[in-house]
């Protein structure tokens, strides 16, 4: 029996692939359906044009990747400070050669399409709006809590994280040293400390 779901997912995953491997433009539809073992017409059922998996891609995949890597663990912290920092070297010493050499798909394919396609660059700024908006919710469940000086703002920070977190990424890969993730994580950590109250570690909780 057919799963159209599956099928759709499986899309997808293999569109997702060859694209972050690729490059947008680059990526063929021949490869993509050949990864995920569907037929064209499968995939032109799903999706009427290759910018039409694009701007799924971007909708359902880039962002839930974003929230997953950058905010979704916050939660876990008492002090998001504390998670915030914890979360990014997490994230620098989990990053595979591979990866690295990749790069960010999210900042790839902002730079990549945003200036050449209107609607990649409204579903790429959605995303990042997002990621920006509940970066700054936790700046200000820290602030409220009195892990954050109360003068700062919320928004700025996090718009500034944000681009901490992407140049980092973008700066090693061209680059190609690993090196470069531990001199960005102490800048990193060092700026949110400046804008800290000591209040103890605050760590992950039990």
């Amino acid at each position: 029996m057919r799963d159209p779901e599956k099928t759709r997912r499986k899309i997808l995953s293999a569109g997702f692939d060859t694209i972050y491997r690729q490059g947008f433009r680059a990526a063929s539809v021949n490869e993509i359906v050949a990864k995920a073992g569907v037929t064209q017409g499968a995939f032109f059922h799903y999706f009427p044009t290759k910018n039409d998996l694009g701007y799924t891609l971007t909708e359902e995949v880039l962002k839930d990747m974003m929230l997953d890597r950058w905010t979704r663990p916050l939660s876990a912290y008492s002090n998001p400070i504390q998670g915030i920092a914890t979360r990014y070297r997490k994230l620098m010493e989990a990053t595979t050669d591979e990866e690295m050499a990749l790069g960010c798909p999210l900042n790839n394919l902002t730079q990549e399409m945003s200036s050449v396609d209107p609607v990649f660059r409204d579903k790429l700024r959605e995303v990042l709006l997002t990621w920006i908006e509940e970066t700054e919710r936790y700046l200000k469940k820290a602030q409220a809590e009195g892990y954050l000086k109360p003068e700062v703002d919320a928004r700025s920070v996090a718009e500034f994280l944000i681009m901490m977190e992407e140049g980092s990424w973008a700066l090693a890969k061209v680059l190609g040293e690993r090196k470069v993730y531990q001199s960005m994580y102490d800048g990193y950590r060092q700026y949110l400390e400046s804008i800290s109250v000591k209040r103890g570690k605050g760590g992950a909780r039990s």
